[in-house]
């Protein structure tokens, strides 16, 4: 797989579009980078409001 993807730079090197790869798989990546770490937030906050919505239930729970 290594080699596949050092061949393709090769060749892209060679055509000259190198740049232009190598910009398109940035792009691509920080995309990933950036869906994924906004997923985790959103999960993190939703999980965190649960909690506490789950903390108030218990305790009124208790207090009756």
């Amino acid at each position: 797989m290594i080699w596949l993807i050092l061949i393709l730079l090769l060749l892209a090197a060679l055509l000259g579009v190198l740049a232009t790869v190598i910009k398109v798989t940035a792009i691509i990546v920080l995309s990933v980078v950036l869906s994924v770490v906004f997923l985790m937030a959103a999960i993190m906050f939703a999980f965190r409001r649960n909690v506490r919505r789950w903390q108030k239930t218990w305790d009124r729970q208790l207090r009756d």
